[in-house]
């Protein structure tokens, strides 16, 4: 859906706008002190951020939903885990960080989060950067970093109520809630609250699917997911402090509960599991505050980011289909505790042409696992912990060589330490620390109306604990011997404003060193002649191009698109690369048929993807419409509807995991 705001503006304003991503596109109760990024005056960032506006009232939920459409990111959904994971060119979420305002919020035990249960009525935008991202944002960010920022009041008092529901052809299986609260309650003090709540039962499939006779059952009919519910609520609350004008503090907390069922495998190539977890709770307080020190020098400033991030979960593994019995081999009950303690400091200083930056952080996780009894044997119910920490110093310095010209130079130093583990296994004993060079050249001109960027950098991603130490349920054996994997970036783009065409285009290759990929070795020791191992397999390589285009046709039509191409390769044959397909399309037609009434339409097509790293588990393409409808009521309120699948076409994302049919999404919206 199309930003209307945009109509006032001549096509040399809207360039300026469309390359800065923080004015026309940025929601204006976005918190920017939770941005990553510190901007000088004048100075334009190299990414754009998602305006969730827009993504809301298009029927998206959850974070997962919300990125889809960016070029270069494809998702990774469904699964035994029920999970929703990004992939952004090629790269997959352990390769990426998710930071909340600015907070690394990632699971420490692997990296991964489940990006479906972060409510977009919680949020304003999302920041999503690649290849070419600040060193600034930390550590582990070898292939991107994905930031959510939270809300900020601009008003005496605000707010916003909205409810929603979802159906297929057998009823309601959805609906959603949230609220939200602002106030500015003096010059100096401001506070934001809200809620968000979606309970979801089993979701519809399409009318084309066919049941797969897997060992000769048939574990999925037609007709409705099975054990596709899942519930989530989630709430936050902020109180913010502004001394003066350029001065802010702000403490925030974070909760999301939940729970959610897992599918069981629909495929033929595949054992068939009975998980479910009960638990998945998620909550984070943090400080973010922004000291400016323009009396001594105008625009130097100092941030602070201090945060405790808490996650519990429990998996249950169940006998069979009944999800009532834990007495078989396979079968088991777990629970999780991952803990992140952190903090950094970012100083930034302009020195005549120069705006040099440091950002120092710190990080100490620790992860604990234990085993509950099952219902005919009493196991060991003690906790087994581990743990690690994680260090970096990065510099950067911003240099004005004229005034259409930057060049930007960083460095980054990493260390990551395994510090301690308990599951007594001497092959599992920490073995000292790791230290990681990080650095990046990138330059950028602009001329006349066009905008071009250059550059190279080089990222790391230090290996997770469950990289090193799981033993995956017993098919797995472990790797202390795994060392950080390394990609070497170059990145070409282009945006540019035509008249009232507004493009952009971006040409990419990474080269990954000692990458960290899921291999079958030789071993008795998970039951039969061979186990998976994480090892660092050598080289591998991603390039790709992305290419998007927005065009108002005239008064009445927009027209936007985004198109990704994709190669992802390994050194070894055998390993292929998953969840990355070659072509990504997005394309979407705005109808503005009057003052009050908008309509328009989306597809999104993909092609084939692998789903395993052996190759074994292929998806085939897909093409997806939508239809939307949104009414204007008056001010305050505001009216949408969405068919989505309008085709009811068959699909699926991960092998054995089909996705929902055709269904319809209303919602109601009232702002104040």
């Amino acid at each position: 859906m199309s930003n209307r705001l945009i109509r006032p503006y001549t096509p040399w304003v809207l360039l300026g706008l469309f390359f800065s991503g923080t004015t026309a596109f940025a929601n204006e109760q976005a918190f920017n002190l939770g941005s990553i990024h510190v901007f000088a005056e004048g100075e334009i960032p190299d990414y754009s951020p998602i305006d969730l506006n827009e993504r809301k009232a298009s029927g998206m939920n959850h974070v997962g939903e919300a990125i889809a459409k960016e070029p270069g990111v494809s998702l990774q959904v469904g699964g035994r885990r029920a999970e929703v994971r990004a992939n952004i060119r090629g790269f997959d979420s352990r390769q990426i960080t998710l930071n909340l305002d600015g907070i690394p919020i990632y699971v420490p035990y692997d990296g991964n989060v489940d990006l479906g249960r972060f409510m977009l009525g919680d949020l304003s935008q999302i920041e999503v950067t690649k290849s070419l991202g600040s060193l600034l944002e930390g550590p582990n960010n070898m292939g991107g970093s994905i930031n959510l920022l939270t809300l900020r009041p601009q008003k005496s008092f605000e707010g916003e109520i909205s409810a929603a529901i979802e159906a297929g052809d057998k009823g309601k299986f959805q609906d959603s809630q949230s609220v939200r609260i602002g106030a500015v309650l003096s010059e100096k003090l401001y506070l934001q609250a809200g809620l968000s709540a979606v309970q979801t039962e089993n979701f519809p499939l399409s009318q084309a699917f066919e049941p797969q006779v897997n060992n000769g059952t048939v574990y999925q009919p037609k007709g409705e997911r099975l054990r596709s519910g899942n519930e989530n609520l989630s709430g936050n609350f902020k109180l913010g402090f502004t001394p003066n004008a350029t001065d802010e503090y702000a403490l925030s907390y974070y909760q999301t509960e939940g729970a959610k069922e897992s599918s069981p495998y629909a495929g033929s190539q595949d054992l068939v599991r009975y998980w479910d977890w009960p638990q998945w709770d998620k909550r984070s307080l943090y400080f973010v505050g922004m000291t400016r020190f323009n009396a001594w020098r105008k625009g130097s400033y100092l941030k602070t980011r201090l945060y405790h991030d808490q996650f519990d979960n429990a998996l249950n593994s169940y006998d069979d289909d009944r999800y009532r019995t834990v007495t078989k081999g396979y079968a088991f009950r777990s629970q999780y505790n991952d803990t992140s303690i952190g903090g950094g400091l970012e100083f930034g200083v302009p020195l005549g042409q120069h705006h040099f930056k440091s950002a120092l952080s710190l990080k100490v996780d620790q992860h604990k696992e234990r085993d509950l009894d099952s219902d005919n044997k009493d196991l060991d119910n003690r906790w087994r912990t581990f743990e690690a920490e994680t260090f970096s110093l990065a510099l950067e310095d911003q240099i004005t060589l004229t005034p259409n010209t930057q060049l930007t130079l960083g460095y980054r130093q990493d260390q990551y330490q395994l510090t301690k583990t308990d599951d007594r296994d001497a092959a599992t004993e920490p073995q000292g620390h790791q230290n990681q060079g990080n650095w990046q050249i990138k330059v950028r001109h602009d001329f006349g109306a066009q905008q071009l960027s250059a550059g190279l950098s080089l990222k790391s991603r230090f290996p997770n604990i469950k990289d090193q130490v799981s033993y995956r349920l017993g098919q797995a054996i472990p790797n202390l011997d795994l060392q950080a994997e390394q990609a070497l970036h170059y990145e070409i783009a282009l945006k540019a404003q035509h008249g009232a065409f507004r493009y952009g285009g971006n040409l990419f290759y990474a080269r990954i060193q000692d990458a960290i990929e899921t291999v079958a070795v030789a071993s008795d020791r998970c039951g039969g002649t061979q186990c998976d191992q994480n090892q660092n397999v050598g080289n591998a390589s991603s390039q790709g191009v992305e290419l998007e285009w927005q065009w108002v046709l005239n008064s009445a039509f927009d027209l936007g698109a985004n198109y990704s191409y994709l190669k992802r390769d390994y050194a070894d044959s055998n390993i292929v690369a998953t969840f990355s397909p070659e072509h990504r399309l997005n394309l979407n037609l705005d109808w503005f048929a009057a003052r009050a009434w908008q309509f328009g339409l989306d597809i999104q097509a993909q092609s084939s993807a692998d789903t395993r790293f052996d190759g074994t588990r292929p998806t085939a393409g897909f093409v997806l419409l939508n239809s939307r409808a949104h009414w204007t009521i008056n001010p305050k309120w505001q009216a949408n509807l969405v068919l989505k699948n309008l085709l009811d076409k068959n699909y699926e994302i991960a092998e054995g995991d089909p996705m929902p049919g055709r269904t319809i999404w209303a919602n109601l919206n009232y702002a104040f």
